[in-house]
């Protein structure tokens, strides 16, 4: 049984097979994605609409693809639309460790319409940025988020290969800006169903293209959706509810490889140093050394990293806890976070020195996972954090403060 604090409990949310992401309407409603290509709705824990969309006859939900992200617009209560992440089937089957196959499925970002009965027609599909590449199978990423400044968010992994004989440490692909991969996206989602590139998106200048279309551009140009490069796997972001403003403030969960899991804080422009760097420190599963602690660096460091000798090295979902009093003040400005290979879920606190200390916020939790995470409602006035796991054939489970010390 998971262990979580005292005057916390941990209980079932909802069964969902293989959920991979999960969003909350502004009336309750929760939406959840499955691997293989479904959507479901559910409110107070029912289920009100299963599925509401199944696109499963044109994902690729082998390896790490599939219904990956999801995200409800601003106006959601007004226009009903929904975004989705998934991996598309684009020449009929799902190659899978094979990069050179040119009959590789691709990523999309697609939005859909739901009605008010909690059904999404397929037809209803917007592609706004697709033929995003998913050369080997692994390291697709998937996450989708507004910011508070009303645009929209997509991390992207490097595609696990640049060739062949090029894949993991040797991958360097997200050190390419003329292509989508190793990235986190942004864009405005105009009301047609178009995009546009926001005008202080970093990499919009001379020699730059739209890569919407194609996924990539020429070499030596830059893709305007661009907002920030140098990931392996930035799988999950979480955004601060509590920012001032229209401040954008977001932490990225890279997943590492050989030693290191990192979380970054996402600034415009920013290099954050795969494949060259990980965490503070230099690839050593590649050819050539660099120094990457040295403060005059050009890559951003993380503001944490765990090394895989605590025994988890693969991060996942993430979550800001709401300052707003439901939970202990003991939380106030804390992360949370979770590790999929050790199963638990982690928080980080500022400390005096005005770093950030890590301490066990839930442990014990079953085998496949924790895997995204959000807060959500609870009860009629409070909140709980939300998360989804593979297993007992698939949940969203729920922590909730009840009080007590």
């Amino acid at each position: 049984m998971p262990a979580v604090p005292a005057g916390f409990t941990d209980g079932l949310g909802a069964s969902v097979p293989a959920p991979t992401a999960l969003a909350f309407a502004p009336d309750g409603r929760m939406l959840v994605t499955s691997k293989q290509g479904q959507l479901r709705v559910y409110k107070d824990g029912n289920l009100l609409q299963s599925p509401a969309l199944d696109i499963s006859s044109r994902v690729c939900a082998n390896s790490e693809r599939g219904l990956l992200g999801v995200a409800l617009d601003p106006d959601f209560a007004t226009n009903g639309y929904v975004f989705l992440y998934y991996t598309y089937m684009k020449h009929g089957r799902c190659p899978a460790g094979d990069p050179g196959n040119r009959r590789n499925p691709v990523n999309r970002v697609s939005r859909f319409v739901i009605s008010v009965g909690n059904t999404v027609v397929p037809r209803s599909e917007q592609v706004l940025i697709d033929n995003i590449p998913s050369p080997n199978g692994n390291h697709n990423a998937g996450d989708l988020h507004f910011g508070k400044d009303g645009h929209l968010y997509v991390s992207v992994g490097d595609g696990g290969c640049s060739g062949r004989d090029r894949c993991q440490y040797e991958n360097n692909t997200s050190r390419k800006r003329h292509v989508l991969l190793g990235k986190v996206l942004r864009v405005a989602v105009n009301p047609d169903g178009t995009t546009s590139i926001p005008d202080d998106n970093p990499f919009r200048g001379q020699n730059s293209d739209r890569c919407n279309e194609t996924g990539r551009t020429e070499r030596g140009h830059d893709c305007q959706e661009t907002f920030a490069w140098g990931f392996r796997n930035p799988f999950r972001m979480a955004f601060d509810p509590e920012a001032e403003g229209t401040t954008t403030r977001f932490f990225i969960n890279d997943v590492g490889g050989g030693r290191w899991e990192e979380i970054d804080e996402g600034e415009p422009g920013a290099d954050y140093g795969w494949n060259l760097c990980e965490g503070n420190h230099y690839n050593p599963y590649r050819r050539g050394q660099m120094n990457c602690s040295e403060p005059t660096t050009t890559y951003r460091p993380p503001i944490h990293e765990y090394d895989h000798d605590t025994g988890c090295h693969s991060i996942t979902g993430g979550a800001f806890v709401p300052d707003d009093g439901l939970w202990p003040d003991s939380y106030d400005d804390a992360y949370l976070f979770g590790d999929y290979v050790c199963h638990e879920i982690f928080a980080l606190t500022p400390n005096q020195g005005g770093g950030l200390d890590q301490s066990d916020f839930a442990t014990g939790l079953e085998g496949g996972g924790p895997i995204a995470m959000t807060f959500g409602p609870y009860m009629t006035t409070g909140k709980a954090l939300y998360y989804t796991t593979f297993a007992g054939g698939g949940e969203v489970r729920r922590i909730a403060y009840t009080g007590g010390s």
